[in-house]
């Protein structure tokens, strides 16, 4: 195993900060993904609920104004639209864990989240929460994902709201996704070598050839590649890869936002906040309700708009939800920038569902391709990286025979 980080996990990543072991990187599981939920038993691994799964207060934005209410009065406000937004989805994915099942979705496919959005007859309110919360799923502008796979969410989670936000941000692992991922590796009998980036894969009629960054070789019979969708045009493939995996590389999936824990200097009530999504932190809500503070956790679309390294730009970002909120500390880490990562969790753009996703998967010689990107289900998470990996290591152990 060739791993190009000093740890394993790739773009999930736990971290000690402020007294707690937070996720920097993927976070949150729910029962209705399978392949994850089924590592948690097998282990039994606990699972915490973050605090804003319990929260007592909502706020959200009408014209640009904060609005502080109830989760009731949120899920009147927020519920009917999400599900005129969905409407579709059941007939797009009649079998959600299939996503090329079903025909004629080639129309949806080529639509963005925003122009389905504005197909829609809804108030100034409506057309604002929507906006945002297809922005928060697609982390980019709701103008560069794909409708189609937008509603892959919702099928995914049983076609209701509320099931798919529990599976997105409501359950996590006691003690962060590390602890998962030691009790796997536990397990793992391969021989690992950090901080390995690959350099080239080259095939050759008798097996193939890997080489790292620092010169060291690997000769196998088979490889499987597991990047992140956006590395894949960083390693030089002899014979090179497919165009299609090149283009939609080269092109990078929408996930390109910001992720940020902060500390707060007094206790606030335990919140969830959806703002809009041109604000520079487009949700924000209490992940750890501790005696005399809180841990809040807030996502933007667009790393433009915020500074990370900047304490008061995520301070004045978090006062359009609590006014008078002051931080102790805060954390981040640019997914974008990093270069075995090069963006967030993994949304198509227009067209590659339908057109790329076969290929994007399709093995090409000897070299085998995982990962969370290119699975069938839960695509950009822990869910989805398990499934398309226990998937390759199967198809490679039955062609090695």
């Amino acid at each position: 195993l060739l791993e190009a980080r000093p740890r394993l996990g790739g773009r999930t990543w736990t971290a000690e900060f402020s007294g707690h072991d937070v996720d920097v990187g993927g976070t949150w599981i729910g029962w209705s993904q399978p392949h994850v939920w089924s590592e948690v038993m097998r282990y039994n691994v606990p699972i915490v609920e973050s605090a804003a799964a319990s929260a007592t207060q909502a706020i959200w934005m009408n014209q640009g104004s904060a609005v502080v209410g109830t989760m009731d009065g949120y899920a009147q406000a927020f519920e009917g639209v999400a599900n005129k937004y969905y409407a579709p989805a059941r007939s797009a994915f009649p079998r959600p864990f299939d996503p090329l099942y079903a025909d004629d979705v080639d129309g949806l496919d080529a639509m963005t989240a925003a122009e389905a959005i504005d197909s829609l007859d809804l108030s100034d309110q409506e057309r604002s929460l929507i906006s945002t919360f297809a922005a928060m799923n697609g982390h980019s502008s709701p103008d560069q994902s794909s409708y189609l796979d937008q509603m892959r969410w919702f099928a995914l989670g049983d076609f209701n709201l509320w099931n798919m936000w529990d599976n997105l941000g409501r359950y996590r692992v006691e003690g962060g996704t590390r602890v998962l991922l030691d009790q796997m590796q536990g397990e793992n009998q391969a021989e690992v070598r950090y901080s390995s980036p690959v350099r080239s894969v080259v095939q050759s009629q008798d097996g193939v050839t890997v080489t790292t960054n620092d010169g060291s070789t690997y000769e196998a019979r088979k490889v499987i590649v597991a990047l992140p969708l956006n590395c894949l045009v960083d390693v030089q493939f002899t014979p090179n890869i497919s165009n299609t995996k090149r283009r939609v590389s080269e092109a990078r999936h929408t996930g390109s936002g910001t992720k940020v824990y902060a500390r707060t200097r007094r206790k606030h009530p335990v919140f969830l906040g959806h703002g809009e999504h041109d604000m520079p932190l487009c949700f924000l809500f209490t992940e750890y309700d501790d005696a005399e503070s809180q841990l809040l956790v807030g996502f933007g679309i667009d790393p433009e708009r915020i500074d990370m390294n900047d304490e008061q730009e995520i301070v004045a970002a978090m006062r359009r939800y609590v006014p008078d909120v002051e931080l102790e500390e805060t954390l981040s880490h640019d997914w974008n920038a990093d270069p075995y990562a090069r963006g967030t969790w993994c949304m198509y753009r227009p067209n590659t569902l339908t057109s790329d996703l076969a290929e994007l998967q399709r093995a090409e010689g000897n070299v085998h391709f995982a990962g969370a990107d290119i699975a069938n289900g839960w695509r950009g998470f822990i869910d989805g990286a398990i499934e398309s990996g226990s998937r390759a290591a199967r198809q490679v152990a039955e062609l090695l025979g």
